[in-house]
């Protein structure tokens, strides 16, 4: 098919979720329906003490840097009334670097990374999307991009037997030292654009290649053969309309003491004292495990559902409009556990990465409409699990009736309604097992590995 040059005008990009790193970034230009991918590949990286602290002093130098160039554009619009370009803004780091020693120890395209990064940050502000740029604080300064050059990887090996077996790699950044990485994943080393060195809160190190695969998608022709819908809840976090369901494990709310107990204790620390950043790095800790938690069980509910079905459907639930909504405390705790954006992101991309179809439809009335007649139960509440109808004398279960209500919006009728709900075999996970000690809980490693 031919496209005239008034049909390029759309292009969008999208940042898909990430699982250990996995991200991809699509840009669509309407032309020969062509997709440039960039994939994010994060690996796990252990320095030694001498490594880890020259990351932590260049992350403040790189930090200061930045508020430096803050200061300089605040000046500059003072003066002339005027803002700095990119290439102005680049220049300004050089220079800097070259008058004052202490910004010497960054390798000099992290230093116009920095420039990038106040520059974009600027941008997304006059874009209405960001609040004003501000003066950073070294602690929130997590992160070093090598654009181009300054960065080696090598001495790959395979290390260990049987279940045991690792592959690692020894990574070279220029300025900073030696890191050890542990390669989970196949690496494309030919096509590595970027490199990121990322200090996270819990002080675990992460390094990040993004890589340029360029690929072609062409539109499905062949009609769907299989669909679900998906109702998602409080009670039961996923309701598939084949009769099958996945129970809220609720991580948030199982390790709600831990992180009571941690925030309490942060708080009666001097602020940016050695105390109070070794418990801000325990909160951290727990935070992590949390959202590490939900988000491996969301990316294998995704998989699961991606290898037996070619259609998904979902409800466009307004989830912001949901939390403002709850009428008590635990009920808007519950729904920020539940993370309904995120598994709705994350289902939607193990569908679209195997070239499947995902469909959104309207949340309004799912649950009081009779999947048998279409008509509306107005007398049914939150307390209400089974849904009867007044008009047709159909009764169901109330979340498995709504999954149904979303197919047949989306078009598809099932051969045969399932008669009752079983829940979908446990899913390899990461433990939240709780344990009492001392008034903490204690969260235990699973008996088996994760993946």
């Amino acid at each position: 098919m031919l496209w005239s040059r008034s049909d390029i005008l759309y292009s969008f990009q999208n940042l898909a979720p990430s699982r250990g790193g996995d991200s991809k970034r699509y840009k669509y230009t309407l032309g020969k329906y062509s997709v440039t991918c960039v994939r994010a590949y994060r690996f796990r990286a252990y320095p030694s003490k001498t490594t880890a602290r020259v990351l932590e002093t260049q992350l403040e130098v790189a930090c200061k840097l930045y508020n430096t160039l803050l200061h300089a554009e605040q000046e500059e619009y003072e003066e002339n009334k005027r803002t700095m370009n990119k290439t102005e803004l680049r220049q300004l780091a050089l220079d800097l670097r070259k008058q004052n020693p202490e910004f010497q120890v960054l390798h000099s395209q992290v230093a116009q990374q920095v420039a990038d990064r106040f520059y974009e940050a600027r941008q997304r502000f006059f874009d209405g999307l960001a609040n004003k740029p501000k003066k950073k604080k070294p602690h929130q300064y997590l992160s070093l991009v090598y654009p181009q050059s300054g960065w080696r990887l090598s001495n790959t090996r395979d290390v260990g037997l049987g279940k045991n077996n690792k592959r690692k790699a020894r990574l070279r950044l220029s300025k900073i030292g030696f890191f050890t990485l542990i390669l989970h994943r196949e690496l494309p080393l030919e096509q590595v654009c970027r490199v990121c060195v990322k200090l996270n809160p819990s002080g675990r190190i992460h390094v990040i290649f993004l890589v340029e695969e360029p690929e072609s998608q062409e539109q499905q022709s062949e009609e769907p053969k299989n669909a679900v819908g998906v109702d998602l809840g409080i009670a039961r976090l996923a309701t598939l309309s084949d009769g099958r369901y996945l129970e809220n494990p609720k991580p948030l709310e199982r390790s709600l003491d831990r992180v009571r107990l941690l925030q309490r204790s942060l708080s009666r620390k001097r602020f940016l004292s050695n105390n109070w950043l070794k418990t801000k790095r325990r909160l951290a800790k727990e935070h992590e495990h949390i959202k590490d938690f939900r988000r491996d069980l969301f990316f294998k509910l995704g998989a699961l559902l991606a290898q037996e079905y070619d259609l998904l459907v979902l409800e466009d639930l307004n989830t912001q409009g949901l939390i403002q909504k709850g009428v008590t405390k635990r009920r808007r705790l519950r729904l920020h556990d539940s993370a309904f954006s995120e598994i709705r992101r994350i289902l939607e991309w193990q569908f679209v990465k195997r070239g499947k179809t995902v469909l959104a439809v309207s949340a309004y009335n799912t649950s009081r409409e009779c999947f048998l007649c279409g008509r509306i139960n107005q007398s049914l509440t939150l307390e209400d699990r089974i849904f009867n109808c007044p008009h047709c004398g159909f009764t169901l279960d109330r979340d498995l009736n709504a999954s149904l209500v979303l197919l047949r919006r989306a078009g598809w009728v099932p051969s045969a309604v399932p008669v009752e709900l079983r829940p979908i075999p446990p899913l390899p996970s990461l433990g939240l097992k709780k344990r009492r000690q001392g008034g903490a809980l204690k969260q235990e490693a699973p008996p088996f590995r994760a993946g």
